[in-house]
């Protein structure tokens, strides 16, 4: 399995929402709101690079919100 974080931007106002639509995506393990440049950081496992990929694309930077998203693989 490989593990990731995704780093998420998101408008302004919108913050409750994004949140109450990804902590119910099962993929991901936690969400936390942070401050600075980013304003959520999310930890999602899948299987390998292009499952990761389509997790990303499909589940977090489709919600009606998500500005920009950084994804930061993990190494073992």
């Amino acid at each position: 399995m490989l593990t990731c974080f995704i780093l998420i931007r998101v408008e302004a106002k919108k913050e409750d929402e994004v949140y109450d639509h990804l902590v119910k995506v099962k993929e991901i393990e936690g969400i936390r709101e942070v401050f600075g440049e980013y304003d959520m950081i999310c930890r999602m496992e899948a299987r390998n690079l292009k499952e990761m990929r389509s997790l990303v694309i499909q589940k977090v930077r489709s919600v009606p919100g998500v500005i920009s998203t950084t994804t930061l693989i993990t190494s073992e």
